[in-house]
């Protein structure tokens, strides 16, 4: 089935130019590519902003249940809630990581915000939490306590890995990048199975707002995923 959009179907030729050339002609090639036609680029390129849009209502709830649970972890594991601070955590990680947690300290400072566990975990990105599950940190933090927060018999460079992917759909819809082809779209999988791990509530209120509108968008990109290569 063609794609088709209201909006777009009741603008005139030369809106649909303007359109584009605000877009860029050039941004759109991957668009284009994929349907054949201007308008129909455009039409897929607004359900590709209705599939970032799910999308990062998903990721971020994905970000905070994992910020927030490795910071408890470590909390629970050295005894303190200005973890941030304890040199027998900050002596295990990677200089870059180091270099993370002075920056936000720093930045909290020179805004005369006083320093507190949920400002510090708000102002890192989530690469940092990511990072938390390289496979460098397994005996120092994986093997103690990290692994606790995960499906027992769970691996550090799988969960890693799907965390990475997680992070790079997340840098995409960031960009305003095209996520509609299969490869991205099937990370969205992963974000739910990982976010049902750190809270099967969570994930059940996601999933109760957000999983409909998102399987509408997916069945509509599958039709024109079968068109495209009909």
């Amino acid at each position: 089935m063609p794609l088709e959009s209201q909006y777009l179907a009741a603008r005139t030729p030369d809106q649909i130019s303007s359109i584009i050339a605000g877009i860029s002609r050039e941004r759109l090639t991957t668009y284009i590519a994929a349907t054949g036609s201007d308008v129909e680029a455009l039409a897929l390129y607004e359900l590709n902003a209705r599939l970032a849009n799910c999308l990062h209502e998903l990721i971020g709830g994905l970000e905070i249940e994992l910020r927030n649970a490795v910071s408890s972890a470590i909390i629970e594991h050295f005894g303190r809630t200005d973890w941030y601070r304890a040199r027998a955590f900050t002596s295990l990680l990677a200089p870059e990581r180091r270099k993370n947690l002075r920056e936000v300290r720093a930045r909290l400072q020179s805004q005369n915000q006083a320093l507190r566990s949920g400002r510090v975990i708000a102002g890192l990105t989530f690469h940092f939490w990511v990072a938390m599950h390289e496979n460098k940190y397994r005996d120092a933090l994986w093997t103690p306590f990290l692994r606790k927060l995960w499906t027992d018999g769970e691996n550090i460079k799988k969960v890693h890995k799907d965390l990475l992917k997680i992070r790079d759909l997340r840098n995409r819809i960031a960009h305003h990048e095209p996520i509609f082809t299969a490869r991205w779209r099937s990370r969205s999988g992963i974000i739910w199975t990982r976010l049902e791990q750190l809270s099967p509530e969570h994930h059940a209120w996601h999933a109760d707002r957000v999983k409909p509108i998102l399987d509408m968008i997916m069945a509509e990109l599958d039709a024109v995923e079968v068109e495209a290569n009909g």
